[in-house]
């Protein structure tokens, strides 16, 4: 079998969480590949990762305008991946678990562009920023949207740290408070968009539990179909939401692996109903 085909079906098999991990390391690891390109040709002076970082000057952004989504995908470093994938990947598969693929996708790219957005907005508001050139990179804001949305679902959800269980709620609000906190001492803009990005995560959680996807009117027209609204009756009417709290507590306590069969065909009936 040839390679190509082997890495097709390797992705295919991949749920969504997973896809976004492997392209964001593809991503960080492609510019070194360049890089030994260039210097073993003598290529220099010549730098293409730039048209995909954020610039907070608006002149220079409205050349990039699509550096809105694509600096998410920018890592600076090994530990600035390392700590955004790992988070990503362990909240990602709880959400994925609960309400499908399309959510989870959904929700990071939104964060991102949020996240972007609040930064923009804010290094040209604020009368400490002024004449400041700054760029931006990294996934942060995708991944504390997906964090907040889940905080903001289920509160009460406990995460296993080492010797003793913390509910997602304190995590949350521990890592907002960090952020704030470190605005005025470094990273500003990379603060602020963290900021930005919890904060649609929370809105979008918000929004969802009444039955609106933020983004299903944007995917409707580009996709140009006509589907019917959600309602707040269409999915809660066929799942028990007490349950599924149970059924996350669980998890949260024992494990995934600790579910009957029963739990686990419940929990995968939820999550397509979602998609």
């Amino acid at each position: 079998m040839e390679l190509k085909k082997k890495i097709s079906i390797y992705v295919s098999g991949l749920n969504i969480v997973e896809k976004i991990v492997l392209l964001n390391i593809f991503i960080y690891l492609f510019p070194f590949l360049i890089k030994t390109i260039l210097f073993l040709f003598n290529v220099k002076g010549l730098s293409f990762v730039n048209w995909f970082t954020i610039d907070a000057d608006i002149s220079e952004f409205i050349l990039k305008p699509w550096s809105l989504l694509t600096y998410g995908f920018i890592h600076g470093g090994f530990s600035h991946i390392f700590w955004n994938m790992i988070i990503f990947y362990y909240f990602g598969n709880i959400l994925l678990n609960i309400f499908g693929e399309r959510l989870i996708l959904n929700l990071f790219i939104s964060g991102i562009i949020a996240g972007g957005f609040t930064y923009l907005i804010s290094y040209n508001i604020f009368p400490v920023f002024r004449g400041v050139n700054s760029v931006m990179i990294g996934a942060s804001a995708g991944v504390m949207s997906v964090l907040f949305f889940l905080s903001a679902y289920n509160p009460n959800y406990r995460i296993r740290l080492i010797f003793f269980d913390v509910k997602i709620l304190y995590i949350a609000l521990f890592l907002i408070f960090y952020d704030i906190i470190q605005i005025p001492l470094n990273n500003s803009g990379g603060h602020i968009a963290h900021i930005g990005g919890a904060v649609w995560g929370y809105y979008y959680c918000f929004k969802y539990n009444k039955g609106e996807d933020l983004l299903d009117p944007i995917l409707n027209f580009f996709k140009k179909q006509n589907k019917p609204k959600p309602t707040n009756t269409s999915n809660s009417s066929k799942f028990d939401q007490t349950r599924i709290d149970q059924i996350l507590d669980k998890i949260s306590d024992s494990g995934y692996d600790s579910l009957t069969k029963t739990e686990k065909d419940y929990l995968f009936k939820v999550g397509k109903n979602k998609k």
